[in-house]
């Protein structure tokens, strides 16, 4: 490793003075033996010790054996160092160009990308956590499934995009289905504020106009572990209003999950709170439930027709259809990022702008 990570300081050195490039040469040379399996060149290996060792041989003799094994552990730290730091470059670049990002459990703290969303993630332990747990062969395993999955999602950025291939059952649209406009699919969750932003730009952009729009509701972490306590509450509720006015063949022009979704993403309460915020901050499930149901009675359901849907709600089939939805996300979209848009022949990820979502006509 000595050689190598002499390698590493001549290449800087030389850049700066023509009289480390001798020695450049030859360190080259015995790093391309070690790549090659074949010994190095032990004079050069002693030449290098032997010069960060003699000024320490004439003052304290005693201590050059120790310095000798520690000039061998930093060469080892600084190679692994290197090989660690070339790694995360190319992860990063490959995120960067797959999901638009650089980091897929934060799309919003990669500086390189421009992307404004919420983060899917994994489900899979972190490599820095799985080690911390002790966990040695959890952490390459999960790191190797998780470039496995953005080499699989190559493909995925250089295609042309359908959204009708990726319409779940039941779904609504804006304002009604019309023959004869494309197709734009959102994939959102309830609680994200970047699909609050996107929702306010599609409308001032006019893309129901111009789409059939639709959406696929995905909360991030589920029951399990939700990001926003209160997203599979709402995803539930607006899946059980989708079946509904689906079975009965009702609000085909004017889907009330949309309704609810526009209190959603653009309405707030009488205190100025935005309904986005009150539902992930402040409002108990007992609470986000009643003002749900308010929704409901507003858009002209009874008490009885309240009460089947939030029985609906909590139903085995609801589940099994957000489950659905998931899946397609997961297994056929591949995106990580809250909220992603299928329109234009484009996987855009993230809250588009306003001028982007026009130039989609």
């Amino acid at each position: 490793m000595l050689c190598i990570a002499a390698f590493i300081v001549l290449l800087f050195l030389s850049a700066v003075s023509a009289k480390y490039r001798r020695l450049l040469g030859r360190a080259w040379s015995c790093v391309t033996r070690k790549v090659t399996f074949r010994p190095c060149d032990t004079t050069f290996r002693q030449d290098v010790k032997d010069s960060l060792l003699a000024p320490l041989a004439l003052r304290s003799p005693r201590l050059v054996g120790p310095a000798s094994v520690a000039i061998e552990v930093v060469a080892w730290v600084m190679v692994l160092s290197l090989v660690v730091s070339l790694y995360i470059v190319l992860r990063s670049g490959l995120n960067l160009a797959v999901y638009g990002t650089c980091d897929k459990a934060d799309p919003a703290a990669c500086s390189l990308s421009a992307t404004q969303g919420c983060g899917i993630g994994t489900g899979r332990p972190g490599f820095g956590e799985s080690l911390l747990r002790g966990d040695v062969v959890g952490a390459v395993r999960n790191e190797a499934a998780d470039v496995g999955d953005t080499i699989a999602a190559v493909p995925g950025a250089f295609r042309t995009w359908d959204a009708a291939e990726y319409v779940v059952p039941q779904s609504s649209y804006q304002g009604g289905y019309r023959e004869g406009l494309p197709t734009a699919l959102e994939v959102i969750d309830p609680g994200c504020q970047f699909c609050g932003q996107l929702f306010r730009n599609a409308r001032q952009a006019g893309l129901a106009q111009t789409h059939n729009v639709t959406y696929i509701v995905y909360p991030i972490g589920l029951e399990l572990a939700p990001r926003f306590p209160n997203s599979p509450l709402v995803a539930r509720y607006l899946t059980a209003v989708r079946l509904t006015e689906a079975d009965a063949g009702t609000h085909a022009d004017n889907p009330t999950d949309w309704a609810i979704l526009e209190h959603m993403f653009t309405g707030q309460r009488p205190d100025g709170v935005t309904w986005q915020v009150w539902f992930n901050e402040h409002a108990s499930a007992p609470e986000a439930e009643a003002q749900l149901q308010a929704w409901l009675a507003e858009a002209g359901y009874d008490r009885p027709a309240i009460e089947r849907i939030a029985q609906l709600s909590g139903s085995d089939r609801v589940r099994d259809a957000i489950d659905a939805g998931m899946r397609v996300v997961d297994d056929e979209i591949r995106t990580v990022t809250i909220p992603s848009l299928i329109a234009g022949g484009k996987l855009h990820k993230g809250a588009i702008d306003v001028a982007d979502l026009e130039g989609m006509r």
